[in-house]
């Protein structure tokens, strides 16, 4: 994107990707000598992230990773492309069959974002990072301005999705069965109060021992009541360094709002719209 205020103008990589298609081309000509040349040319694209390689590109049969290798290694292993860590590496506790089938290498690099508490994406740079599920300190300043607008804040809240009990079920490398519970015993939402059991049931393949699930449990349930997520949509001034997964935090609105950047919308425009899912304390 090239930015121009004035006599000011600057260029911003907005990333790498791959072209998928070219929908239109026009070209337009002059006369010049007596002959006519082309002087301009335009070219319609469409493209997408580079973690469309990954999802063309198939397991030639079922592939296992190897016992205590570690997530971000499996990552670049499965995609062949730089990898940027960006939050703890973990080793992966037993052996994973990754499926042959239509997609199955991008679904597989998903699970191990998972398994990092995150979601794996292409950044602009073109590797794959890990967005962490904790929203953090903001990295990056939306601008309202006289005419920017939040569009849209949801006021709804479902306590259908606040489960204030988490039973996991899994097994360990021997097939044994592994059992454990985490609930919440004080407070507004404890089991024993006004609020009642309200019970979400978890398993994972890659939780091998007591303590994995132990802490496999603890996890989700803090997601879970700790806050509930919404998105809001904003349209601000244009600021081509945005990423998907930056956390941002929002001026110029009657209050303070702090979320993570889901979708973002650039045209030829001053303004950009954007998603922010931000969450909204519960306890």
């Amino acid at each position: 994107m090239t930015v121009r205020a004035g006599d000011f103008s600057e260029a911003v990589s907005l990333g790498m990707f791959r072209v998928t298609s070219v929908p239109s081309a026009q070209e337009w000509t002059a006369t010049f000598e007596g002959r006519e040349v082309v002087v301009a040319s335009s070219v319609g694209l469409k493209f997408s992230s580079l973690d469309e390689d990954v999802a063309r590109r198939g397991f030639v049969s079922p592939e296992q990773s190897r016992a205590g290798v570690s997530a971000y290694g499996e990552i670049r292993r499965l995609t062949g492309m730089p990898v940027e860590q960006s939050v703890a590496d973990v080793a992966l506790p037993a052996t994973k069959v990754w499926e042959a089938r239509q997609g199955g290498r991008l679904e597989a690099v998903h699970e191990l974002g998972r398994v990092l508490s995150g979601s794996a994406v292409v950044n602009s740079r073109g590797a794959w990072t890990v967005v962490p599920d904790a929203v953090g300190a903001p990295v990056v300043t939306l601008r309202l301005g006289d005419l920017g607008t939040v569009l849209d804040v949801a006021d709804e809240i479902d306590t259908d999705q606040v489960f204030n009990e988490v039973v996991g079920s899994f097994e360990d490398a021997n097939g044994n069965p592994i059992y454990a519970t985490a609930r919440v015993t004080t407070g507004d939402l404890a089991v024993s109060g006004n609020y009642g059991t309200n019970t979400r049931y978890y398993s994972s393949e890659l939780v091998k021992t007591q303590a994995q699930a132990d802490r496999a449990v603890q996890s989700v349930l803090a997601q879970s009541i700790g806050a509930q997520q919404y998105d809001v949509e904003v349209q601000c001034h244009v600021n081509p360094v945005v990423e998907i997964g930056d956390v941002a935090q929002l001026v110029g609105w009657r209050r303070p709002l702090v979320g993570r950047v889901r979708r973002v919308s650039l045209s030829d425009s001053p303004y950009m719209n954007v998603t922010l899912r931000v969450d909204r304390e519960l306890s």
